[in-house]
């Protein structure tokens, strides 16, 4: 199997388990009905997104 190829299906896994993991805390960021939780959530949120967004 070509190296390249096996890097690009993991980077697609990485991603695809990344914003999954996204979405879960997006789905518990809008039921929460705690200001302190919707923070923390918030802040979880944070290096997810960077991670999709490629940044970090």
């Amino acid at each position: 199997m070509n190296l390249v190829l096996l890097n690009t299906i993991v980077m697609v896994l990485y991603y695809g388990i990344t914003l999954f993991f996204l979405a879960a805390i997006m789905w518990n960021f809008a039921r929460t009905k705690s200001r302190q939780e919707a923070l923390l959530y918030g802040i979880i949120m944070i290096p997810f997104v960077l991670r999709v967004l490629r940044l970090k």
